[in-house]
């Protein structure tokens, strides 16, 4: 049996906007890259079902429009 994915837009109103921070990390955990977004929301939100039978990962995305974005190294 496999899960159906589910995304999802914002219903009503609006998001309030806030700077994000995503960080790239190596396997000990030390940053090798990094994005600021200025004035981030989120747009849209994806949520993969979930099959207890499967040893697959689950990925869950969030895509998030922004008024910038800069990296920093």
């Amino acid at each position: 049996m496999t899960g159906v994915q589910t995304c999802a837009l914002p219903i009503c109103g609006e998001f309030e906007r806030k700077n994000v921070t995503i960080e790239l990390l190596d396997d000990c955990q030390k940053v090798m890259a990094r994005w600021q977004l200025v004035n981030a929301w989120p747009v849209k939100h994806c949520v993969p079902g979930f099959n207890a039978e499967s040893n697959e990962n689950a990925i869950e995305n969030m895509e998030l429009a922004h008024e910038g974005l800069e990296r920093e190294f």
